[in-house]
């Protein structure tokens, strides 16, 4: 089986986005409207968009169309500023909360297998991007009642598959729990499975808790206990 790598330029861009010559719709394939309108809702990032279509719009009317549909579907506008974020940098996955959620996320995306098998890296543009946008969906609504509060977002969770794909953020196993996970690549930190430290820390509390209400309790039965022990409780008539 060929690896990614191996794919040719033209399998490599097949089902990518074409512009239509009407004025009314944006693409010449009614799924990529249907895409395009669920995309714009998890990025407004025009070369990121452009990236994940593979379209040759140009980004003005890019920019007007995603500002015509959010506007008609009721949604605030929110373009991001500058490059997007890089998996070098200093404050990618830097909590261990994000480590966590971006380890879910890849169990999502991957499965079982785990990275490596030509399935995981669809060289299709068009059913690429529907599984990201199902697999970052499907992760809001396990972990979190609303979207917009997501500790890792669609652009993150872009970046990181692309650094997987592309062999520049490393994987790691956990020789515990088998989670696959990832660890930032300028950490200076040894890397641990996150998976790990947050539910081992989950049941620490949650064992000091017990033990602070345990002691309570015996705390106030000990006084009934000593009464009884030394027989100074009266006894039933």
């Amino acid at each position: 089986m060929r690896s990614v790598k191996q794919a040719t330029a033209k399998e490599v861009t097949a089902g990518k986005a074409s512009a239509s010559k009407s004025r009314i719709n944006l693409f010449d394939d009614p799924r990529w409207e249907d895409r395009f309108d669920v995309l714009i809702r998890l990025t407004q990032r025009t070369q990121l968009i452009k990236d994940l279509t593979g379209t040759d719009i140009r980004p003005q009317r890019i920019k007007a169309a995603i500002d015509k549909r959010l506007e008609e579907m009721g949604v605030e506008i929110q373009r991001p500023r500058g490059s997007g974020q890089t998996y070098t940098a200093k404050g990618f996955l830097s909590k261990m909360a994000d480590k966590y959620d971006a380890a879910y996320l890849l169990g999502l995306h991957f499965g079982a297998n785990g990275p490596g098998s030509l399935a995981t890296f669809d060289t299709n543009l068009g059913t690429a991007l529907d599984k990201r946008m199902e697999t970052y969906l499907r992760y809001c609504s396990d972990m979190y009642e609303r979207q917009e509060d997501a500790s890792i977002s669609f652009e993150t969770y872009i970046v990181l598959i692309e650094g997987i794909k592309n062999h520049e953020v490393p994987m790691h196993t956990c020789k515990d729990c088998s989670t696959s996970y990832v660890w930032p690549v300028g950490s200076y930190v040894r890397h641990s499975c996150p998976v790990c430290a947050v539910h081992q820390h989950d049941v620490k509390a949650a064992k000091q808790k017990l033990e602070v209400m345990l002691n309570a309790k015996k705390t106030r039965a000990t006084p009934v206990r000593s009464h009884l022990l030394t027989g100074s409780a009266r006894d039933p008539a």
